[in-house]
C-alpha cells in the first residue's frame, strides 16, 4: 500500500543544514596550506640560488686578487732599469698606447689564464676558479705612446686581473705598482728631423713616496715595488 506524497514527506528526517561545511572548510584549509608550501618552497630555493650566487662571485674576486699579487711578484723579480735607455725592463710587458693589449703567457707566468683541474692552476678543484693578467701602461707615463718594448718611462704600471669561479662569475680589479727606486737617465727628446733623440735629461718626475729607502739597506731586485692605488673595474 502506497503512502501518500504529503505523508510521505512528512515521514522523512529533516535536512541538516549545515551539512557538507566541515568538507568545504577541509578544502579551503588545504588550498591554504598548499600556497603557502610552495611560496616556501620558491622562497627558500631563492635563498639558496642567492646564497649560491654570492659564493661564486667571492671566489671570483679572491681569484682576481691573487692572481694581482702574483703579477706583483713577478715584476718584483722581473725589473731592471735598461742602462743606456730611456725605458724600464718593464717595458717589454707593454704595448703603445695600451693597443692591442693580451694577457701574459704562460712563459712568464704559468699560472696564468689556467682553467680548473690542469697543470698550474693555483686553486683547488672544488673551487673552480683561475685568473687572466694583463699589464697596462699609467697614461701619465712620459714613454706613454713610445713603441711596443719601450713603453715604461717611469717604473709604473697597472696591473689588470680577472677573476673566474663557479656558474661563469667573473671579477676584474686594477693594482697601480711602483718601483720606487727607478729614475730614468735617458730622456727622448724631438731632434732637429723632428725624431725623437735620447739624451741626458732632467729625470722624469717620480711619485713622491712619503718614505725613503733606508741607505744602508742593499736594495734588492725583489724589493722596492709598491702598490699605490687599485679598484675594482667590474663584479
Amino acid at each position: 500500500m502506497s503512502v501518500p506524497r504529503p505523508l510521505r514527506d512528512r515521514l522523512r528526517p529533516p535536512r541538516d543544514r549545515q551539512r557538507g561545511n566541515s568538507l568545504l572548510l577541509a578544502l579551503i584549509v588545504m588550498s591554504a596550506l598548499a600556497t603557502l608550501g610552495s611560496l616556501t618552497v620558491v622562497s627558500t630555493q631563492s635563498s639558496l640560488k642567492t646564497t649560491t650566487n654570492d659564493r661564486s662571485q667571492t671566489i671570483a674576486m679572491y681569484a682576481a686578487e691573487s692572481g694581482a699579487a702574483v703579477a706583483m711578484n713577478f715584476l718584483r723579480n722581473h725589473f731592471s732599469s735598461a742602462p743606456g735607455t730611456p725605458y724600464s725592463s718593464w717595458s717589454a710587458y707593454l704595448k703603445q698606447g695600451n693597443a692591442n693589449v693580451v694577457s701574459v703567457p704562460t712563459t712568464d707566468i704559468p699560472s696564468n689564464d689556467v682553467l680548473p683541474g690542469l697543470p698550474n692552476n693555483l686553486f683547488s678543484a672544488d673551487q673552480r676558479a683561475w685568473f687572466d693578467i694583463q699589464f697596462y701602461n699609467n697614461r701619465n707615463d712620459p714613454l706613454f705612446a713610445a713603441p711596443d718594448g719601450q713603453c715604461d718611462g717611469d717604473g709604473r704600471l697597472i696591473i689588470r686581473t680577472t677573476g673566474h669561479g663557479p656558474q661563469g662569475s667573473v671579477a676584474i680589479i686594477e693594482w697601480e705598482v711602483q718601483r720606487i727606486d727607478y729614475t730614468p737617465g735617458l730622456v727622448p727628446v724631438p731632434g732637429p728631423d723632428g725624431f725623437p733623440v735620447p739624451v741626458q735629461a732632467p729625470a722624469v718626475p717620480v711619485v713622491a713616496f712619503p718614505w725613503t729607502w733606508p741607505a744602508a739597506a742593499a736594495l734588492q731586485p725583489t724589493d722596492g715595488v709598491v702598490l699605490v692605488g687599485w679598484h675594482i673595474v667590474s663584479l
